[in-house]
């Protein structure tokens, strides 16, 4: 794939012979020679490019310039020209930089970098044109696209090597001329700037947008992509540029691979890291596994941020560069660590993808906006990739993210939108400008049903299932989970029974797997509608469950899914007709963001040529019909002033925390980056007052103080040092020491800074309001600690949003309670809860002398201790009476939380026995199974019952898997498909190689320090 821009700038003069070997001291002598004819014969002067992105230290007068006589191609007269672009840097103080010694570096390097010129290439036509003829480079993979023009690797390591050998060696007790000495002190500036560019061993700058050939190759095998759209190679071209970008195009139309190239460019050739930001931990972990065969081959890291999954800060990386896949809220604690450690400049690209998430209520939408608003205000050089299918005020987002807008309504397959009524289906005028111009192409809807199969399929879905499957895939979208399941198997019932003999082998497979997954038990529902090829896909899944039904539809053993709305948002199953059985998802009309998502899923490219959608309504659903199809789709509104401003106060108070806005006048500039700021005067809000009035309320509350004089001038990290062993009390008393009116605060420039408490709050990403309350928890339990049972640990990392959601069920919290052993009924007490509180609430009545919140947090801590101590998922759903489902969630959840604890008491020293009690006891949490299974458990196409199998077949160790082929993990495995085995695989590669990077960045370092 070929670059289709081309580079304007004027192109660089050629020698036409080969390379000459000469010593140093003769090229010296002939270039000083050829230097005093310079004016007569009209020789040029071409300013070497220096590396782009040179560290700032080697950067500080851009002006300086190293040049380089080069000999034209019309024989031994030369010509004196500038060239335009980046310059050198200047790594010397003023009066070192002397014009003759300017002219003596131009002398001595002037022909070596004459020679390793050779082998540009420039770009014409679309036509790789070679201008060097004698550079005797044939491969392909030299190359050079336009983007490779401007940043020619192989010329830099050339010349990096021949610095090497010019560079002056000392001898022993001897010293170096001052000539010598300065040239020594050039050369190891260079040197240095090179490997800023060169580090990565094995890649060379090629045709596939500044990438080497191989990565077209590696995406050619895993993605099956050989060509580009045109919209993909314009918008590639673009954001080679260091552009921000907004994508918007239809689903499957091929956004995420732009993204992908971008993110190869900024790991291979820019050197730099990359956060991918998705919305769930489903599709951070299919995105891990999707990149790790590219991480294995083209030699770049993988790292899994979710659940309770990934460290803060990030491990640094000495070699190679690593992609963070995250969840919008670990992508939060992430790049809050680079901030606070000043490490963000490691980061090149931040990807979002479902960008339209910023309009999500309860929280998350104001966490994605606080990452955004931080790395634009904080770390502009950053850049951002903003992707989304379904977004109605793009104008407006492009502002805020200051980028590029790209939108479409481009497809790879046609879809054909309809809508059913009664006994009729009509075709969706999508051009239609009024409601009697919306239907067309009216046909009839008949299938041969008997008396019985007409009473129970009134809508007819069987037969408009039927008439796609089994040799195309359908999806069924139903408004609530319990329908899913109900019209899976109703749809059985109208299906022919011929298709229990269509891949029966495979679906017997898929049964084992299920059976492995469930600990020995299945669904009753999924026993019923497997054998047709039919299943049901919502939350009160497993996970292992649902990838097995995921993988089963995407390899055609499942021909039709009925699913919630949920499934349009996450993992990518396309399908040839697409059902949607009613305009509502729950008790609300779904939105028609919602609705273009499902319709979205019909028609996959290279697989199918069109693809159809069949809306079901009733004749009440009519009258909302045409606003569903005319309306725009819904604009992309801020939520950081939702929940009395509890985003926008969290984005300002961490602000203060990391040291990136430190006074008032600061904080509204980091307030005025935001989306909420450019929405504000359609929200009705009034940021700079907001800003004020929260500031004045967290330094009411003793969270946010005005710095003492004396500290102003010290750093965040003396601070630190400054309050090293101190309790969150005794920093509250010192930072409300210093205090100063309202009206000080707007006339004066005040640094401001948070309390100890704050600062552990914005490590541990715990949200503000529960602080306060954790620590108060923490402190209470750290005086009784129970290590005897793991029963107090399980209780402290149950999290307080869980809890308000849980309805105790007085029969069941009696059984598990008396269920309870010595040492649990003692952790109980601690708590205040006795035998006798619990014979009152199974009568129905709450006691006074313990608070509801506690009875229910304990209550889930019941449920999570039967689980820590080896009791399956099935068998804690019977006996909790909760879906298996919400069960794993719970759990994930409890993990998660636990993680936020772990950092939450790294910042506050008189929780040390918590941070050393939760350091393995998350991983283990996040399992919940035996230990011999953590080790492939880290695997993220592995869930408990695939592990087993694994175990079982041999496979002990991450290293087990990465040693093994593929035939063999499909000979021991269960329903496992061949991409998927690539892909565990990989993972384990990728995790080892991860591991040993680590080990040998730990054994350097140590090194380094002995040197």
């Amino acid at each position: 794939m070929m670059c289709t821009q081309h580079h304007t700038g004027p192109e660089p003069q050629h020698r036409t012979g080969p390379a000459t070997n000469k010593d140093v001291g003769g090229k010296r002598k002939d270039a000083e020679e050829r230097n005093k004819g310079r004016e007569k014969t009209g020789v040029e002067v071409h300013q070497l490019p220096c590396v782009k992105n040179i560290s700032k230290r080697f950067c500080q007068n851009p002006k300086c310039d190293v040049s380089v006589v080069a000999e034209s191609s019309s024989g031994g007269e030369r010509e004196q020209q500038q060239l335009p672009g980046r310059s050198s840097p200047d790594i010397f103080d003023d009066e070192l930089l002397t014009d003759s010694f300017s002219v003596k570096i131009s002398d001595s390097f002037d022909e070596e970098l004459c020679q390793m010129e050779e082998g540009y290439y420039s770009k014409c036509d679309k036509n790789i044109v070679k201008l060097g003829e004698g550079s005797g480079v044939k491969s392909q993979d030299s190359e050079l696209s336009f983007a490779s023009t401007l940043d020619s690797q192989p010329l830099i390591g050339r010349f990096n090597n021949r610095i090497q050998q010019l560079t002056p060696t000392q001898p022993p007790g001897g010293v170096m001329s001052e000539r010598e000495r300065r040239e020594a002190a050039v050369a190891a500036a260079l040197e240095e700037a090179a490997k800023t560019r060169t580090s990565q061993e094995g890649f060379q700058l090629g045709p596939y947008f500044g990438l080497p050939s191989k990565v077209a190759q590696v995406i050619r095998e895993h993605r099956g992509i050989s060509d580009l759209y045109d919209w993909q190679e314009e918008c590639i071209n673009e954001g080679s540029k260091s552009r921000n970008l907004l994508i918007c195009i239809p689903t499957s139309g091929g956004k995420t691979l732009v993204a992908e190239i971008l993110m190869l460019r900024c790991l291979l050739l820019m050197k730099r890291d990359v956060i991918f930001i998705l919305p769930y931990v489903a599709l951070v972990q299919e995105k891990v596994r999707g990149l790790s065969p590219f991480g294995v081959e083209l030699g770049f890291l993988v790292e899994e941020y979710a659940g309770s999954r990934g460290s803060f800060p990030p491990k640094t990386r000495r070699k190679k560069n690593v992609v963070y896949v995250a969840t919008i809220e670990k992508a939060s604690g992430l790049v809050n660590s680079l901030l606070e450690l000043g490490r963000v400049e490691e980061l090149g690209l931040v990807v979002v993808d479902e960008v339209h998430m910023l309009a999500e209520t309860g929280g998350r939408g104001a966490s994605l906006e606080d990452v955004l608003t931080k790395l634009r205000y904080g770390a502009s050089r950053v850049q951002l990739v903003a992707m989304s299918a379904t977004v109605g005020n793009l104008k407006e987002l492009a502002i805020y993210l200051d980028a590029r807008l790209y939108a479409g309504n481009f497809r790879p397959v046609q879809l054909t939108e309809c809508v059913k009524v009664l006994d009729k289906i009509w075709e969706v005028n999508l051009g239609a400008h009024t409601e009697e111009e919306l239907l067309q192409n009216e046909r009839l809807c008949c299938f041969p049903y008997s008396n019985e199969q007409k009473k129970i399929d009134v809508d007819m879905v069987g037969g408009l299932v039927g008439e796609v499957i089994p040799d195309h895939s359908c999806l069924v979208f139903c408004p609530t989970r319990r329908n899913c399941e109900t019209l899976a198997e109703l749809i059985c019932k109208v299906l022919p029974t011929q298709l229990k003999q269509v891949k029966n082998r495979e679906k017997v497979s898929l049964y084992r797997a299920l059976v492995e997954e469930g600990g020995g038990s299945v669904c009753p529902v999924l026993r019923k509608t497997l054998p047709y090829g039919v299943a049901y896909h919502h939350s009160g899944l497993l996970e292992g469950e649902k990838r097995l039904l995921e993988e089963g539809y995407l390899m055609g053993t499942l021909c039709c899914l009925c699913c919630t709305s949920t499934l349009a948002a996450g993992i990518n199953l396309p399908a040839r007709r697409v059902i949607i059985r009613s305009p509502y998802t729950g008790k609300d009309l779904v939105t028609k963001s919602r609705y273009k998502q499902m319709v979205g899923r019909a028609g996959r490219a290279g697989l199918d040529t069109s693809g159809e959608s069949i809306l079901i309504l009733q004749h009440q659903d009519l009258l909302q019909f045409g606003s569903l199809f005319l309306s725009p789709v819904e604009s992309c509104n801020s939520t950081l002033a939702d929940d009395e401003n509890r985003g926008l106060t969290s984005l300002l108070f961490s602000s203060v925390g990391l040291g990136i806005a430190v006074s008032l006048p600061q904080l509204k500039c980091v307030a005025a980056s935001s989306l909420l700021a450019l929405q504000a005067s359609t929200l009705g809000v009034d940021i700079d007052t907001k800003v004020t009035e929260i500031v004045e309320c967290l330094r009411r509350q003793g969270l946010m103080c005005i710095k003492p004089e004396s500290d102003n001038h010290n750093s965040a990290s003396s601070i630190k040092l400054k309050n090293e062993g101190k309790s969150h009390q005794q920093c509250c008393v010192e930072c409300t020491a210093t205090t100063c009116s309202l009206e000080e605060l707007l006339s004066n420039d005040h640094v401001l800074t948070v309390s100890t408490l704050g600062k552990a709050a914005i490590k541990g990403n715990i949200d503000l309001k529960l602080a306060g309350r954790l620590y108060k928890d923490l402190c209470v339990a750290r005086e009784n600690l129970a290590l005897n049972s793991h029963l107090h640990l399980l209780y402290l990392v149950t999290p307080y949003a869980v809890v308000s959601s849980v309805k105790i069920i007085p029969s069941i919290f009696s059984t598990a309670y008396l269920s309870l052993g010595e040492e649990e009924v003692k952790v109980a007490k601690l708590l205040g809860i006795t035998e006798a509180i619990v014979v009152k609430l199974t009568l129905g009545h709450y006691s006074k002398k313990i608070g509801e919140d506690v009875l229910r947090r304990f209550y889930v801590a019941l449920l999570l201790h039967h689980l820590w101590s080896g009791m399956g998922i099935w068998q804690a759903s019977e006996l909790f009476s909760v879906h298996r489902g919400l069960i794993q969630q719970t759990l994930t959840s409890a993990a998660a939380f636990a993680s936020c604890i772990y950092h939450f008491c790294q910042e506050l020293k008189e929780l040390w026995a918590f941070r050393d009690l939760l350091a393995n006891f998350t991983h283990q949490l996040s399992a919940c199974c035996s230990a011999e299974l953590l080790p492939l458990l880290d695997l993220p196409a592995v869930k408990n019952g695939r592990a087993r199998m694994l175990y079982n077949a041999g496979y002990h160790s991450l290293r087990d898997i990465a040693s093994a082929k593929p035939k063999d993990l499909l000979s021991s495995v269960a329903h496992l498909p061949h991409r998927t085995a690539v892909q565990i695989i990989d993972s384990a590669k990728m995790l080892l190689i991860e591991r040993a990077e680590t080990l040998q960045g730990e054994a350097e370092q140590m090194l380094l320090g002995l040197n």
